[in-house]
């Protein structure tokens, strides 16, 4: 029995004696490190700011009035044009450009009162057309349009703003008499325009009668794109509909609406969109975002 207790106090000495880390073995227990040990810091990730909106793009448009003072004229050309957001601050090497011709007696302004500048803002930074040059000219007593608007003011848009100098980025459009101007101007000078736009257009009868020989004279290959609208109370229907007659005897394409309405601003201001949508159509794809 004695030999027992002996052995038993021995053992219990030697499991007192042994190391920390062996008794940590042992027991499953985990070792303490020692306050000497420097433990390793992970640096937290860097999260990456999202894109941030350019601050012009939440500008809106602007409108300029100039006008050209050349020999040729005989009197200045008074203009008005819309830049679109980001034509200073962020520029693109080059826009479309639409020219929109006013009504009779009326001036540059008739557009802008139309709310086509807050109208293009909007669709632009909507990303549903892209950004472009809206050139709004008056026609002044004493001018030809025919000539003065295809071979002095499109050249000076060219010059003094950043305006596409391809015909595929330029069209030409009108409201009532402008509208007879467009189509003049338009279909005579297929080299300059893609497209032409008829909003309830005032055709004069002579350009009636000469309408199948500018058609007939279009080169092939650079026929203008055509569209016409007016409303349906409107007192100009029945020449409309004289010149659809014309069109399809040529057989021409022309896209045609016919919506409720009379020949009064507040049927145009209803399409402002509607315009501005099919005139930018060909350049949606042509044409660089404004944003970078």
């Amino acid at each position: 029995m004695r030999a027992q207790l002996l052995l038993l106090a021995a053992t219990l000495l030697t499991a007192c004696s042994a190391p920390a880390a062996t008794l940590a073995a042992a027991t499953g227990t985990p070792s303490i490190p020692s306050s000497s040990s420097t433990p390793t810091i992970r640096p937290s990730p860097t999260l990456t700011p999202p894109p941030t909106e350019p601050p012009c793009r939440s500008q809106p448009g602007t409108v300029r009035t100039d006008e050209i003072e050349d020999p040729a004229l005989g009197r200045t050309l008074p203009y008005r044009i819309y830049l679109p957001p980001c034509y200073t601050e962020r520029p693109l090497p080059s826009y479309p450009t639409l020219y929109l011709l006013h009504g009779l007696a009326s001036t540059d302004s008739q557009w802008d009162d139309l709310g086509i500048d807050e109208t293009a803002t909007r669709l632009i930074q909507s990303g549903e057309i892209p950004p472009l040059l809206i050139v709004m000219p008056w026609e002044r007593r004493g001018l030809d349009y025919l000539t003065d608007l295809p071979d002095v003011l499109v050249p000076t848009i060219q010059r003094l703003y950043r305006a596409a100098p391809e015909r595929s980025a330029r069209a030409i459009g009108g409201l009532s008499r402008g509208a007879g101007w467009a189509l003049r101007i338009g279909l005579q000078r297929p080299d300059l325009f893609t497209a032409v736009g008829l909003h309830s257009p005032a055709v004069l009868t002579p350009d009636l009668y000469y309408l199948p020989d500018w058609l007939e004279a279009i080169p092939s290959g650079i026929e203008p794109s055509l569209w016409i609208d007016i409303g349906d109370h409107d007192p100009l229907l029945a020449p409309t509909e004289e010149l659809r007659a014309i069109l399809d005897q040529a057989d021409y394409p022309y896209e045609w609406t016919l919506d409720p309405g009379r020949h009064e601003p507040a049927y145009w201001i209803d399409h402002l969109e509607t315009y501005l949508r099919w005139y930018a159509r060909p350049w949606e794809t042509a044409s660089p975002a404004a944003s970078p």
